[in-house]
């Protein structure tokens, strides 16, 4: 029987009922969805450490540095090995906090330069890229070791030694220009000249030890350009840089729902010019 609609009223239940059920079926799909739109950022960053005007520091980078400064000349921490410390020896775990705080600060460094080098049409040639990560892989890893060999090899590898060779073209370029005078040479030597000695052990007159003067220097204050601009970029930048994550936030609002202690890992870094 038809209703006043001329519609049979078994068939607009059937119509009705096609919109309840494709919304039904839907409804997962559409969690499923928003679940993967959210979980993608916060699945991306659980590798990174900090952010430096929205550029991605993983901590992978973090963990080469670490292990790069104690042979950097240029660190504060060069030579120091806390490999052969014991961990839980207070003294080793503040030289592992500092030592770590400087990798933290170089890489904010790096990244400044790698912008100041893009500025002033700085480029690091890929063969160029390509010979550093040959000469890295070949100090840090053993022939017979692929499996390191592969991970040095890396994208993310790769884009950290891309950082130093752009740093050290950088550091170069700013330092090309300097000149030392006859003045600033005599200066070096009433600091320094108790360093100069014959291979007999006499200490050098200024004229003796010259042209060593000279050299030493130059490249003492190409060392204190280098440093005075690090610390520059490091204030400039500092500013910049957010040590939170997605992840890390996800993390602490998940420990925090189910009353788990929150570890110091997944707080937000702390990242200080003077730190």
């Amino acid at each position: 029987m038809l209703s006043k609609d001329g519609i049979d009223p078994s068939r607009k239940t059937i119509v009705q009922a096609r919109p309840r059920f494709f919304l039904i079926a839907a409804s997962p799909l559409l969690v499923a969805f928003l679940a993967t739109i959210v979980a993608i950022p916060i699945a991306g960053s659980r590798n990174v450490a900090f952010y430096v005007n929205d550029k991605p520091v993983t901590e992978e980078h973090v963990s080469a540095m670490i292990v790069d400064l104690p042979f950097d000349e240029t660190s504060d921490h060069y030579n120091t090995r806390l490999d052969l410390g014991n961990p839980s020896d207070p003294k080793m775990q503040y030289l592992a906090a500092g030592l770590k705080t400087e990798a933290i600060q170089r890489l904010i460094v790096m990244h400044a330069q790698s912008d100041e080098a893009l500025r002033l049409r700085i480029v690091v040639s890929p063969s160029a890229i390509d010979a550093a990560v040959e000469a890295y892989v070949k100090d840090h890893a053993s022939p017979d070791d692929t499996t390191e060999t592969e991970r040095l090899k890396s994208p993310d590898m790769r884009s950290y030694i891309q950082l130093w060779a752009t740093s050290k073209a950088y550091e170069e370029s700013l330092t090309k220009e300097a000149t030392v005078s006859s003045t600033e040479v005599r200066e070096y030597f009433a600091t320094w000249g108790w360093n100069y000695t014959d291979a007999a052990g006499h200490k050098l007159t200024f004229e003796q030890g010259n042209a060593r003067l000279t050299k030493d220097a130059l490249a003492n204050k190409k060392f204190q350009l280098i440093l005075e601009n690090r610390a520059q970029l490091l204030k400039k930048e500092t500013s910049l840089v957010s040590g939170d994550t997605r992840y890390k936030r996800f993390m602490r609002w998940w420990d925090t729902m189910f009353g788990i202690q929150v570890p110091d890992s997944l707080e937000p870094l702390q990242v200080g010019a003077g730190s």
